[in-house]
Formats: C-alpha cells, sequence, structure tokens
C-alpha cells in the first residue's frame, strides 16, 4: 500500500496521540470526518497500523530488559526465530550478520521471570547453542515508535 500524505498525516498524529479524535484530525489536516475514518480502518485493514496501549517501561514496578544474543544451528534460526516471536516476554527478534546469528529483547515483570524466560525457555529450544545476555539497568529511553508491524 502507497501511503499519500494524508495517510502520512494520520500516522503522525495518531502516533503523537493516538486518543485524537477523527474530528481533530479532520480539522488539523483540511480534509472530512468521513476521510480521515475511512483511511483509518484501510490503514488498519493493510496492517499499516495497529492502535494498541504501550506501558511506559519507566512506570512499571520492577522491569526487567535483557539483550540476548543467540547462537543458533544454521538449519534451526528460522524454527528458533518463530518460537522467540511467540514468546510473550520477547518484544523483539532479529536476525543478524554479527557477532551472534539472532537478537532478542526480552521485557518481564521482574527479574524472576526474566530469569525463567532466559534459563529455561529460551536456553531449552531446540537448536540453540548458546546465549549472551545483558540486563538493562536503567532505562533512558525506550521507544515503541521504531517497531514494525510483522505477521
Amino acid at each position: 500500500m502507497k501511503l499519500d500524505q494524508t495517510d502520512k498525516k494520520i500516522i503522525q498524529l495518531l502516533g503523537a496521540d493516538a486518543r485524537m479524535s477523527n474530528n481533530q484530525m479532520a480539522k488539523v489536516i483540511g480534509v472530512t470526518e468521513g476521510t480521515v475514518r475511512n483511511r483509518i480502518q484501510k490503514l488498519i485493514k493493510n496492517r499499516v497500523i495497529k492502535i494498541s496501549v504501550i506501558n511506559n517501561i519507566n512506570r512499571m514496578e520492577n522491569p526487567s530488559l535483557a539483550f540476548v544474543g543467540l547462537d543458533v544451528e544454521t538449519r534451526a534460526k528460522d524454527s528458533v526465530a518463530k518460537a522467540l516471536s511467540k514468546m510473550k516476554e520477547v518484544r523483539f527478534v532479529s536476525s543478524l550478520i554479527g557477532r551472534h546469528d539472532l537478537m532478542a529483547f526480552v521485557l518481564a515483570e521482574d527479574v524472576t521471570k526474566l530469569s525463567k524466560v532466559l534459563y529455561e525457555e529460551i536456553s531449552s529450544l531446540p537448536g540453540v547453542r548458546f546465549s549472551e545476555s545483558s540486563i538493562g539497568l536503567k532505562y533512558y529511553k525506550y521507544d515503541y515508535r521504531w517497531a514494525r508491524i510483522l505477521d
């Protein structure tokens, strides 16, 4: 789906304030409320945007974030990535060129849950040879906007 200026402006406005009404957006952009409503529905349907609640990591009681580099068997790379993607606490998975084969970001409600995910769930996946975790201590920036919506 190719985005025009109206679509881009709607995305920008929703990114700044997802609770902004269609009427307010229409006034800012200079189109009708119906245009905004239809465009939002089309953007959602085509999986360009997804409207959801994002919790602020700095407001969580005891957040535990780990950056996990994984070395995996070559033939198991896709299956490990897919298994990681299905885990609730895993917020990001990517294949890499570099030190590790895969990178995962894990966000858990506390260190006990993080430990379980890292040392029981991830390390036991078939094909995982080695994992190296770095645990976040203080969070200066956690920007959800850079993430893409994937199938």
